[in-house]
């Protein structure tokens, strides 16, 4: 699979997953931050984790509270995939 078919298959797993949670499509650009602009907690954090490692197979310990974005959530989960070689 090429990178950016991988990167396309992650972005698409985190936007159905925070969907999921409620968070509206509308909300969803790189740039949201997971706590402040979409309101995630600390709880949302843990199903996005699961949800993560469920569909992906790649672990990841989602921070809400540092300013994180759902573009940073995207490259955690692409740098640990690659760290894993998932």
């Amino acid at each position: 699979m090429t990178t950016a078919k991988i990167e396309n298959e992650v972005h698409d797993a985190v936007t159905a997953i925070l969907t999921d949670l409620g968070v509206e499509p509308d909300s969803l650009a790189d740039s949201a931050v997971l706590g402040d602009e979409l309101e995630l907690d600390s709880t949302d954090a843990v199903e996005i984790g699961l949800a993560l490692k469920r569909r992906l197979n790649v672990p990841v310990k989602v921070q809400v509270k540092g300013g994180e974005t759902v573009g940073d959530l995207v490259a955690l989960v692409l740098q640990e995939m690659q760290r894993t070689g998932s």
